[in-house]
């Protein structure tokens, strides 16, 4: 119909705007916060521009809530000042008419947000965290796709992943001899650092001399030496930086071992709500909208109010999820509280519209 087309162009353009400026702002300030860094080792102006460029996601993916809430006030507050809304209204359009195509239009961006904070943002940090080692670090020598690259004297690793608690996932290891000849590999499913050793698991063994290959496997060994866990530390995700489905392979591992699972779960519960938070926060716009007389004020009044709740719904949702961590709530629970919370409200205006 006409009418979704027009709404739904109105507020992706409203968003888009929104996400612009947001987006230039964190870029400008993450980028000056780099150039204190830019001459260390082999670190200059393209390799904090490329770091700062694949952090970008991350940050918009936390924000995108409000980033949402705001391009909807934006848009949907200009057609209220220009009485479009009293217009469509006078010719019969109802107030859940107009708020089933907001939804259409927010079901579509919450499922965008989705798809980056599935698959965009777990790998443009960890390639970011990477390639900031890699300047910065001698013995990092490639990152990005295929994983990471070190070097330690004479051993060479690549991990694809670097989970949290200096956990490795899917290791290799080269072993050079004197004569910088391949003399053994090893492949490790999994290894972690426990009371000052690396714990290798899943392990298989490549001998190279001069009479053949000789292979051997092992389901755990106990490396007292392997790579120094400073270089893991810078490289590590953190859990808001993995995917939903890496949050949950992770707490299902930790829960096998009997090890505590609260922080992973309920970063878990977050990716899985956000996309829901931003249709949410894109429909408080509306009662905020159809309650203001047309001429009331302009852009700036609008652009405050978004700043205001977007903030608000931020804080407030963080403090609950600390709160359920530190007091134990169930991670489902401090995880969809706020969003509940910020639903209930906009339902009950809503339905005060007249």
């Amino acid at each position: 119909m006409i009418i979704d087309r027009y709404i739904s162009r109105s507020i992706v353009r409203g968003t888009a705007g929104t996400l612009f400026v947001f987006a230039a702002l964190f870029i400008f300030i993450d980028f000056v916060r780099q150039l204190e860094h830019i001459g260390t080792k082999d670190f200059g102006m393209m390799d904090a521009a490329a770091f700062v460029l694949l952090g970008l996601p991350k940050k918009l993916y936390e924000l995108a809530p409000s980033i949402i809430l705001l391009g909807g006030l934006i848009s949907m507050g200009s057609m209220a000042s220009n009485s479009e809304l009293v217009v469509m209204r006078s010719s019969g359009i109802t107030v859940s008419r107009i708020v089933r195509s907001v939804l259409q239009t927010g079901l579509m961006l919450a499922i965008l947000v989705g798809l980056v904070g599935e698959f965009v943002v777990p790998n443009a940090t960890s390639m970011a965290k990477s390639l900031r080692a890699a300047a910065m670090d001698d013995r990092v020598l490639v990152g990005g796709e295929h994983g990471l690259w070190a070097r330690d004297g004479n051993r060479y690793f690549n991990v694809k992943m670097v989970m949290p608690d200096m956990q490795l996932d899917y290791l290799s290891i080269y072993e050079l001899d004197g004569n910088r000849q391949l003399k053994r590999a090893s492949t490790a499913r999994r290894a972690y650092f426990e009371d000052g050793r690396w714990i290798l698991k899943q392990v298989e063994h490549s001998e190279f001399t001069e009479r053949g290959i000789k292979t051997t496997q092992s389901s755990e060994e106990e490396w007292p030496r392997l790579i120094k866990t400073d270089l893991f530390e810078v490289l590590k995700l953190e859990p808001e930086d993995m995917s939903a489905f890496s949050l949950k392979q992770y707490s299902d591992y930790l829960e096998e071992n009997q090890l505590d699972t609260a922080v992973y779960l309920l970063a878990f519960w977050v990716k899985v709500f956000t996309p829901l938070a931003c249709l949410v926060m894109l429909l408080i716009a509306m009662p905020l909208v159809f309650t203001a007389t047309p001429r009331a004020g302009g852009v700036g009044q609008r652009v405050i109010v978004g700043l205001l709740l977007g903030v608000l719904f931020f804080v407030f949702n963080r403090a609950i999820n600390h709160l359920g961590v530190v007091y134990g709530v169930m991670p489902v629970l401090s995880a969809s509280i706020p969003l509940l919370t910020v639903t209930f409200i906009t339902i009950y205006l809503i339905r005060r519209i007249r």
